[in-house]
């Protein structure tokens, strides 16, 4: 499956995918009862990220959609998306055995293009490769 000119998931293979038994999930700080028990369910569930993280995709208020990436190795949470997204058009596309996501809708707060210049509001998809607990912007374009 192709979204754009050279950005499949194949071309974003990660060496192997963690199928061990995941770690519990380790205490955040700053959290709340609703969200622990939230990470915990997702922690337990199968790796569907990035070899060996659990993408897991929570209401965050207003109406916006939120997820963080959790490690199943380690029961980190590792990271969020870098941003959160109206909830009527978000849509993630990712793999268990890729570094590959692609986050298509309308980003919640400013963004910013491949330059750094600001961006109005808008729907748009966004390609980003999970490297070193972090997402690299590869790409972005107006819907």
């Amino acid at each position: 499956m192709c979204f754009a000119a050279g950005m499949k998931f194949e071309d974003f293979k990660v060496a192997e995918v963690f199928s061990g038994q995941n770690h519990a999930l380790l205490p955040v700080d700053h959290s709340n009862l609703w969200m622990d028990e939230a990470r915990a369910q997702a922690i337990a569930g199968k790796v569907n990220f990035a070899g060996h993280y659990i993408l897991h995709k929570f209401g965050c208020g207003g109406g916006t959609l939120c997820a963080e990436v959790l490690d199943a190795r380690t029961g980190e949470v590792v990271t969020g998306l870098p941003n959160a997204y109206n909830g009527d058009s978000l849509v993630l596309s990712y793999q268990s055995d890729s570094n590959l996501i692609i986050i298509s809708g309308v980003a919640a707060d400013s963004e910013k293009d491949m330059k750094g210049k600001g961006l109005k509001r808008g729907d748009r998809v966004r390609y980003y490769e999970f490297a070193n607990n972090a997402f690299r912007l590869l790409k972005i374009k107006d819907e």
